[in-house]
């Protein structure tokens, strides 16, 4: 019998976005809320925690930094096992590793047990988000898929955000160890929501030559005006390559756009992390009272989720390059008011500058460098591509955070240490100019195509 290939990627290019990618991508946002839910859990919990420890601010970096190490190597491992074995699994393994560890924290009431269950929660929370990236991004039409890559990675945005408001309101009446039940459960609660509405990915199962009645069935949820039938093949524009998918996202003209996306995520998470991790704890020091310290927190991570709110569709509407490059420069700029900061300033204008901040760090950072590893890798290596790079962007986390407590420690003021966050943000405009410039032919006639897609 005679058969008809069908281009799976040019079916779902061509189809309006309807409800069922809503809900794909909603889920996997739902995945990444939780992964900043509990990814900074501990940074609100600090101040109330070392009190009740009678321990220094500063020694709570190691703990802070162990979260982050966990997370780097769950992006490195999770990232290659989800291109291997599907997406889909790897989040729900994700979800219930690092909801069942952070629930166990506070049954563990010293400094080395705690560093422990932070590096075992980060294993799940740097495995999922990642995943969650590369599995809403495929079930979308290249024209719209920076929008779902920053729109999901907001959703880690979004759930640290909720974080300092749901420890505001827990830690007064129920101690810290109240933030990490909450952060244990959540996680949990989801993955019967995953198990029933998140497919696995249709491009990899074309790849894995799944028998095309199972990819027919995802594929006309996105149109159900796709062709099927005993005759159809589905196939993509791409090849699933053997070998180790880590060594792929070095070859083909990938090294230095690779190495320059590594560079935005290492830079921009140094920066965020920096800021984050270490502003409730600086301005309770300097101050101010509790609540409002960890408010202040949660204020930066508000004004990161409207400035993820635009970021990427600027990149889907425009080059994804000049976008990203000048919101770089405009967080860097930005980070400079933190300066300002002092006991004497209204505490709505530290608020509104901390708004600021946030905004032009989430459109200038790692959602953007999300969305353009995203964009840049074939299927067969998008979880490695972009799981490693958050990897290497973790590292840059745990510099930031291991920054923030030496200055501490040191002494420096509060404007000093947050002056520290913008060079990096520099260097990541930078990285944006070399990739644009160094990224092959066929990727950037992609991009710019999708840019002018409508």
């Amino acid at each position: 019998m005679a058969t008809r290939d069908i281009n799976a990627a040019n079916v779902i290019d061509r189809a309006p976005v309807r409800g069922f990618q809503w809900q794909v991508m909603l889920i996997c946002l739902a995945v990444a809320i939780m992964d900043g839910f509990d990814t900074q859990t501990l940074s609100y919990a600090a101040p109330a925690l070392v009190k009740e420890w009678n321990i220094p601010g500063g020694a709570l970096a190691p703990a802070l930094s162990a979260g982050v190490l966990g997370m780097m190597f769950g992006s490195m491992i999770f990232g290659p096992l989800a291109d291997r074995f599907g997406r889909r699994s790897m989040i729900i393994a994700s979800l219930a590793l690092f909801g069942i560890f952070s629930f166990l924290t506070p049954f563990f009431e010293s400094l080395p047990s705690l560093i422990v269950m932070r590096v075992i929660t980060g294993l799940g929370i740097g495995g999922s988000l990642p995943n969650a990236v590369a599995l809403g991004v495929e079930y979308f039409p290249r024209r719209r898929q920076a929008m779902v890559a920053t729109y999901v990675v907001c959703g880690y945005t979004v759930g640290a955000a909720g974080g300092g408001f749901v420890a505001a309101a827990l830690m007064p009446h129920f101690g810290w160890p109240s933030v990490f039940y909450a952060g244990g459960l959540l996680p949990v609660v989801l993955i019967p929501l995953v198990l029933w509405g998140l497919p696995e990915s249709v491009r990899l199962m074309i790849l894995w030559r799944r028998p095309a009645a199972e990819i027919g069935k995802w594929l006309r949820k996105v149109d159900p005006a796709a062709p099927s039938g005993p005759d159809v093949v589905y196939v993509l524009p791409e090849e699933n390559q053997p070998g180790m998918p880590v060594k792929h996202i070095f070859k083909d003209g990938r090294v230095i756009p690779t190495l320059m996306i590594w560079t935005m995520y290492f830079f921009s998470m140094g920066a965020v992390f920096l800021v984050n991790m270490w502003t409730p704890l600086v301005l309770n020091s300097a101050g101010f009272a509790l609540q409002q310290a960890v408010l202040a927190g949660a204020t930066i991570m508000v004004g990161a989720v409207a400035g993820s709110l635009i970021i990427g569709p600027l990149m889907d509407r425009f080059s994804p390059y000049a976008a990203l490059g000048t919101a770089y420069l405009l967080a860097a700029a930005t980070v400079l008011l933190m300066m300002f900061i002092n006991a004497s300033v209204p505490i709505g204008m530290i608020f509104a500058i901390l708004f600021a901040v946030g905004f032009m760090m989430a459109a200038g950072g790692v959602q953007g460098a999300s969305a353009l590893a995203g964009m840049f890798y074939p299927t067969f290596i998008r979880s490695t591509g972009v799981g490693w790079g958050f990897g290497l962007g973790r590292i840059g986390a745990i510099a930031g955070t291991m920054l923030g407590g030496a200055l501490i420690q040191a002494h420096w003021s509060f404007a000093a240490i947050f002056l520290m966050a913008s060079p990096p943000l520099v260097l990541c405009c930078i990285a944006v100019i070399v990739m644009r410039f160094t990224a092959g032919p066929a990727e950037r006639h992609a991009m710019t195509e999708a840019a002018a897609a409508e």
